[in-house]
């Protein structure tokens, strides 16, 4: 059943609210958290007469989105409310002027967004640094523990989006256990045949060799 959409009247202070989330919106490719929104003035009333009138769908636990933009599908768009969800009621640009990534999208993940290989899981990867475990599970992402912080100098943003670099996207991938794909020499075969026109080809390459010398 599809959901008819009834805005708010353009006068009413749920309008006012609904419009002073619109650039933050914008900048999450429509998403938008329950903290997020309660530190823009809209409670969790003004959240589901929002629901409930057909102009945010919840997609996750304390995560909801423009209805007209829940026809984006696929690993970006995965990887995307993977992120938005795992930083809560922190906005992107606080997130993206930390001195250190807090979530970044890895191994198989990023791998495929960057076009080298296919994604390996049921749920997108991220890597986090120094989680309390070794490696958990949001409700929207597979969270990867990293000892060592990645740098931004490691990460591509794309839209707003931090992507690991394929090369620190491997090194991650080879070093997560348990293993996310089963045969990781063939599935590095793939990537570095993918990489081959890339201007980072020789970072590739190497990581992958760095790769296939560990004992």
């Amino acid at each position: 059943m599809t959901s008819t959409v009834r805005p708010p009247r353009r006068s009413s202070p749920l309008w006012a609210r609904w419009i002073d989330t619109a650039e933050l919106r914008a900048r999450q490719w429509g998403f938008i958290t329950s903290g997020q929104c309660g530190r823009l003035g809209l409670d969790l009333t003004q959240q589901k007469r929002l629901r409930l009138r057909g102009m945010l769908k919840a997609v996750a636990y304390g995560v909801m989105r423009e209805l007209d933009r829940t026809d984006d599908e696929g690993v970006l768009a995965d990887a995307r409310l993977g992120w938005v969800n795992a930083g809560k009621d922190l906005f992107p640009e606080e997130r993206l002027a930390a001195g250190w990534p807090d979530y970044v999208v890895t191994a198989t993940t990023a791998l495929a967004i960057h076009g080298l290989a296919e994604p390996a899981g049921e749920l997108p990867q991220l890597a986090h640094t120094r989680a309390r475990w070794p490696r958990y599970q949001l409700s929207t992402a597979d969270v990867i523990t990293v000892e060592v912080p990645v740098t931004w100098d490691e990460v591509s943003l794309l839209d707003g989006l931090p992507v690991a670099t394929p090369a620190t996207a491997i090194a991650t991938l080879v070093s997560t256990e348990p293993p996310l794909v089963d045969d990781l020499a063939s599935y590095l075969d793939t990537v570095a045949a993918a990489a081959t026109e890339r201007p980072d080809l020789r970072k590739i390459v190497q990581a992958i060799a760095k790769c296939n010398a560990s004992p």
